[in-house]
């Protein structure tokens, strides 16, 4: 169990450091009539910019009203309790799918945080190249695409190890022509 309190500690630890990212980014870069600036970063290539977020990923579904507001926190509710139970069943030695469970745990635990609280998810990390600009993200995001990354890369290295383990056709006697010769 106490492995499983790391990993849980993990998630609480990226929690709190994308509520606190969210909070600077509303505090910072949005003034009481809406965004009033953009940090660069790195020029370009990375600034933070406030945004919110209505809808799911690259502001998809973002103009659904109250009712997808409320599918999204249900949808995002189930979630954290599949993968709470999927964390909570995994094996504790396979550290690469708890490290995957903790990060995906913690950035839909962020993104409904943000539903809940404000309605919408705030948004401010922007790479952008000249006239090319990724969408706006998170933290939370972030968490959420390393965790499925990793748990991708779990997956894949697993089901090797089980073609791996797999027991052989055994191979058939051959006859050589030339024993066939000798003979």
């Amino acid at each position: 169990m106490k492995r499983r309190i790391l990993f849980f500690c993990i998630s609480a630890i990226v929690l709190f450091g994308d509520q606190l990212s969210k909070h600077w980014a509303a505090t910072a870069l949005n003034g009481p009539f809406g965004p009033t600036r953009e940090l660069k970063v790195i020029d370009n290539l990375l600034s933070f910019a406030y945004t919110q977020n209505w809808g799911i990923a690259l502001g998809l579904l973002g103009d659904g009203g109250l009712p997808t507001k409320w599918i999204l926190i249900a949808v995002s509710a189930a979630a954290v309790i599949f993968v709470t139970g999927y964390l909570l069943r995994a094996s504790k030695n396979d550290k690469l799918l708890m490290t995957a469970l903790s990060l995906l745990l913690a950035g839909i635990l962020g993104n409904l945080v943000d539903r809940l609280l404000h309605g919408y998810v705030i948004d401010f990390i922007t790479f952008h190249h000249n006239d090319w600009t990724f969408p706006v993200f998170n933290l939370a995001d972030s968490a959420i695409s390393v965790g499925a990354a990793l748990m991708a890369i779990d997956l894949f290295r697993n089901k090797h190890k089980e073609q791996a383990k797999a027991p052989q056709p055994a191979a058939e006697a051959s006859v050589s022509p030339i024993s066939q010769v000798e003979s």
